[in-house]
């Protein structure tokens, strides 16, 4: 098992985890952000058929809990979209009940530290609306660096909303590791 100071990172176990998936995917304020999909309730089918997907299309998926309870804090994963060039992309996606607690940004630590070092990874992107300020603002803080914007992509609440393109190359994440080590020390 995969720790931080707070979190266990875990496989997905359907019968513990598959409600938290519905409860988050079925929530308007999680479900605006996390993808261009319609904003609509999501059958079980649908839900089943996204994370067999996760599971399957990615080269890490993992549930993430509080080390003293258990619960389910969140979900994320990472795929190698282009092997060649070891450019990754991830996704995480925290219960709405742990937004604002510092837990996707432990839980993104220990992914960009596991790609980075174990995955090989030279560079990880991502993409964020630009509505989800505290996301934008967590992605920067961690020393993501703005590389393009996606015009209008997201149709959201009578408007049409942009998106961020963000990533972080590997000589960039070990420079910030470095200064943090130093500062800790």
């Amino acid at each position: 098992m995969f720790v931080t100071s707070r979190l266990q990172l875990v496989p997905y176990n359907a019968s513990k985890h598959r409600p938290h998936f519905d409860a988050a995917l079925n929530s308007y304020s999680v479900a605006q952000y996390f993808s261009g999909a319609e904003i609509a309730p999501r059958s079980p089918k649908s839900v089943d058929k996204l994370i067999e997907s996760s599971i399957e299309n990615n080269i890490l998926f993992t549930v993430f809990e509080l080390k003293e309870t258990g619960d389910m804090v969140g979900w994320m994963n990472s795929r190698m979209d282009n092997a060649k060039n070891r450019n990754g992309s991830f996704v995480i996606v925290v219960r709405e009940e742990y937004w604002g607690k510092g837990f996707a940004k432990e839980a993104m630590q220990w992914l960009m530290d596991y790609t980075f070092e174990n995955l090989g990874y030279h560079r990880l992107g991502l993409s964020a609306f630009v509505g989800n300020v505290r996301a934008v603002e967590l992605y920067r803080g961690l020393g993501f660096k703005e590389e393009g914007i996606i015009r209008e992509v997201l149709y959201k609440d009578g408007k049409w909303e942009d998106a961020i393109r963000m990533g972080i190359l590997k000589k960039e994440w070990k420079a910030m590791r470095q200064a943090k080590d130093r500062n800790d020390s």
